[in-house]
């Protein structure tokens, strides 16, 4: 263990944190286990067999739904990436490749042309067609939570010319248009299934293309895929996936041990070293665009004074959160809002650091010196748990009392996208591995609602910024304008920043092929068993 967290430290420091994939072998592996490297000559060979036909695995929480349209909870967009596909996609090392759409064309600054393979079959039986294309987008424009997926794009620049090619205008010149339709926000629909099954009844039993077809969903247990065998790409190696839903981090890592699991997602660093050392379980360890943060929601009249929202963060230890919560050893802690290793990270901005005194000053100044009671509103899970007690105690040192609102995810996740939070607690990626285009999602003013936007800023200023920042493509530009941005935003306060956490995953010795990139969606049809 000590080895391996030396290896991905000593890699993020001599790289600047660049994000790059990281798998750790097992010290005491297995005799037949094997490493990275060769798990990934093995996988890329179709003629692989697995010992297992079904993966058992487990998340932390409840989708709300598994609609593409309806928010960006991570767990959600892992099976949604599995289900359905996109026009093009990320590979592992975050370039952007072929696929539903074969190849395609920047025609001028706002035109784009994507030419679709033919004979491609949704889960249904129907042939995919230039029509599901523009419906599973242009549907987007209706709905609150997709608005971010698409909020560049003009609602009436889609065009047909035939089945095979859509034409697809930006309202300004944009500079992730390739990379915007890699996210699984933008996955493609079978529009006849959508309008008879309904939105709502799709939402819980979807069709798409993708490796995997939905087969059922157990409320609060489970959620069971299977292998698409008409899948127009690499036939998935696992028959059946079963995606059990276990919200308590211990209970999944028993269950791992235990042989009742063959993979958990969301492992809490607390666990990871005996994973790491059992030599029935492995440990994938891997950096990722990933920072865990405290919201401000700045809507709120509390937290409306950038002095409030600075006072918090001067009242609290975050280093002593980053290494108690999210683990020393398998976390950075933050310093910006955007993830180490992206281009135009602001490394010199002037830290908040834990100074009692400094955050009276602030809440005196701001008319609160007599303190004042704030509601945290969270996911409850012992992680999260841990953190609310930490928070709780050192505000009121200053004289802020917390009101702790442990939540379910369904009910945690609408009250934060109508925005009845005051404070919360999230973690986020830039899915577009850019920080341009994560900025704009995190606090441009047009975003407020949006899954991606939990502290309801509005600066004009900052606003200004990123709206250049989005149609700038040349690279140097945008990161000046990124590293400026973010002084701005910095001195807002409309987060704190608490961790960027390598994303854990505990597995069987015997699973093998696992791809593991950045942005957290993971191809499980790689997956097998030796």
């Amino acid at each position: 263990m000590k080895k391996k967290f030396k290896r991905i430290l000593t890699m993020l420091l001599t790289v600047l944190l660049v994000i790059s994939l990281t798998a750790c072998s097992n010290n005491n592996k297995a005799p037949d286990q094997t490493t990275q490297n060769e798990q990934e000559e093995i996988t890329t060979s179709k003629e692989v067999t697995t010992s297992k036909d079904e993966l058992i695995m487990a998340i932390d929480r409840e989708p709300i739904s598994l609609d593409p349209a309806d928010g960006n909870v991570a767990v959600k967009r892992l099976i949604e990436s599995n289900i359905y596909d996109t026009l093009l996609d990320f590979n592992t090392e975050m370039e952007v490749e072929p696929n539903l759409a074969e190849s395609w064309e920047k025609l001028d600054d706002l035109t784009w042309k994507f030419n679709l393979r033919k004979g491609i079959k949704f889960h249904n039986g129907e042939e995919l067609k230039a029509s599901d294309v523009v419906f599973s987008i242009k549907r987007q424009f209706d709905i609150s939570t997709g608005l971010g997926n698409v909020a560049q794009l003009d609602p009436d620049g889609f065009e047909t010319p035939d089945d095979y090619t859509v034409i697809i205008r930006t309202k300004e010149p944009f500079a992730f248009v390739e990379q915007m339709m890699c996210s699984p926000g933008l996955s493609i629909l079978n529009e006849k299934a959508v309008t008879e099954a309904g939105v709502e009844n799709h939402a819980r039993n979807p069709i798409g293309t993708g490796p995997y077809k939905f087969a059922a969903w157990h409320a609060g247990d489970r959620i069971i895929l299977e292998r698409n065998d008409d899948h127009w790409g690499e036939k998935a190696k696992i028959k059946t996936i079963a995606i059990r839903i276990i919200t308590e981090s211990a209970s999944r890592t028993i269950d791992l041990e235990s042989g009742g699991l063959d993979m958990t997602l969301a492992l809490s660093n607390n666990d990871a070293e005996r994973i790491d050392e059992n030599p029935e379980t492995q440990l994938f360890a891997h950096t990722s665009t990933t920072i865990r943060y405290i919201a401000f929601n700045c809507a709120k009249e509390k937290l409306s004074d950038k002095r409030v929202r600075q006072a918090l963060n001067y009242a609290t230890d975050k280093e002593a959160i980053q290494k108690i919560v999210y683990g020393e050893k398998t976390s950075v802690l933050a310093i910006s809002p955007v993830a180490p290793g992206l281009p135009g990270r602001n490394e010199d901005l002037p830290q908040y650091d834990y100074n009692v005194e400094k955050a009276k000053q602030l809440l005196a100044e701001a008319g609160y010196a007599n303190g004042l009671e704030l509601e945290f509103m969270y996911l409850a899970n012992s992680q999260n748990n841990m953190l609310a007690e930490m928070l709780q105690s050192m505000w009121e040192q200053v004289g802020v009392k917390l009101i702790l609102k442990p939540t379910e995810s369904a009910a945690l996740t609408t009250a934060l996208n109508k925005g009845e939070h005051e404070i919360c607690v999230a973690g986020t990626s830039f899915a577009l591995n850019d920080p341009g285009d994560g900025l704009h999602r995190f606090f441009h003013s047009s975003t407020h609602g949006q899954s991606s936007n939990r502290t309801n800023l509005s600066n004009s200023e900052i606003d200004k910024y990123l709206d250049e920042i989005i149609i700038t493509s040349d690279q140097q530009k945008r990161n000046e304008l990124v590293y400026k941005v973010q002084e701005l935003i910095h001195e807002e306060s409309p987060m704190m920043y608490i961790a960027n956490p390598y994303t854990l995953i505990g597995a069987s010795s015997k699973l093998r092929g696992l791809e593991l990139k950045p942005n957290g969606y993971y191809d499980l049809s790689k997956v097998y068993f030796e």
